[in-house]
């Protein structure tokens, strides 16, 4: 039996976690959860455990690769470290833009489970047309400026990069779906005017 590759194993390793992580938000999978367990229990517990069971998970993943014996590619020498310094401004302005645009404690699933315990109804997700970051997924954005600005490039880390920022693309079209679904043309009206991860002027005809 040929062994797997650590480059092969790395990129299986983490199309798993992006497969399960995209299948436990999924509308059909919260449909089986809100069949089985009620639809109160699912309002308010499930974020806050998406969000650890999300985590958990990650974590052997992330050990793997850092257990395996990589080959350096690429090290931003010299005047590289300019646009790796850009990249990091990028990213962190995008996680503040975020930051300031969701409700924190609702994304974490606290503010659900706050309402559970007190017997209140969970609230449901809000949306504003909110232009800060100029994107409408500007924690995904800066989650590809920061995959990839952060560490050298090795043999390994180019695996696990290229295969997490295909999976925010396309974490970002999946959240879109979504989106349609669940808000309709106020959405829509919003895809018009703000681009999806990369800020870029629209050329007004």
């Amino acid at each position: 039996m040929t062994e797997l590759s650590p480059q092969i194993l790395t990129a299986l390793i983490w199309l798993i976690w992006c497969f399960f992580h995209s299948l436990l938000i999924s509308h059909w999978w919260l449909g089986q959860c809100h069949a089985m367990f009620g639809d109160r229990i699912v309002a308010g517990w499930y974020r806050l455990f998406f969000n650890v069971i999300s985590l958990v998970a990650l974590l052997p993943v992330v050990a793997y690769q850092f257990s395996v014996k990589q080959v350096i590619l690429f090290d931003w020498p010299g005047w590289w470290l300019g646009p790796k310094f850009v990249l990091y401004v990028y990213a962190f302005y995008m996680f503040y833009a975020g930051w300031k645009r969701y409700d924190l404690p609702f994304f974490l699933g606290l503010k659900q489970l706050q309402y559970f315990t007190s017997g209140r109804e969970a609230p449901a997700a809000s949306f504003t047309a909110d232009s800060r970051g100029g994107v409408r997924h500007p924690w995904y954005s800066a989650g590809i400026a920061l995959v990839w600005a952060f560490g050298p490039i090795t043999d390994i880390s180019l695996v696990s990069k290229i295969v997490i920022s295909l999976y925010f693309i396309i974490g970002s079209l999946l959240e879109e779906r979504k989106l349609h679904h669940d808000i309709g043309s106020p959405y829509d009206d919003y895809c018009r005017k703000m681009p999806m991860l990369f800020p870029w002027r629209r050329v007004k005809k």
